[in-house]
């Protein structure tokens, strides 16, 4: 599972990138923490930020379950779409919210694909082990 680690470990570092961001955004907009809102482009990165979160939840172990149970290389190559989707994600919605689509699906079907694969290879796995 070394790609699918390398994978997981590029997904950490782009959320990272995404942390810092928000923490540019909130200099440069003078938020004081621990205020989350009153700037509207800084309540984008911070969105983005906290959309991470919530999609990098279901990433990371849909992506080990699927690595264990179909492959290395195709849990890393759908990996890859999830992230490249993620950076769609955030430079659309920081440009306007309405943006955010195409990324939104790029990270949601990988999700998707990555969770039900899994689900659907471990079935196979326990009915051809017998139990």
């Amino acid at each position: 599972m070394t790609y699918t680690a390398i994978v997981i470990l590029l997904a950490l570092l782009e959320y990272m990138v995404f942390v810092m961001a928000v923490g540019r955004a909130r200099g440069k907009y003078e938020i004081a923490a621990p205020a989350v809102t009153g700037n509207e482009i800084f309540e984008r990165y911070y969105r983005v930020q906290q959309n991470t979160v919530e999609q990098i939840v279901v990433f990371v172990p849909a992506i080990i379950a699927f690595a264990y149970f179909v492959g290395d290389m195709w849990a890393a190559g759908i990996g890859l779409v999830w992230i490249i989707g993620r950076y769609v994600y955030f430079r659309g919605y920081v440009a306007a919210p309405e943006k955010r689509g195409p990324g939104a699906m790029l990270t949601f079907i990988p999700n998707l694909v990555l969770v039900i694969g899994a689900l659907i290879a471990a079935g196979i796995a326990v009915a051809t082990a017998g139990g």
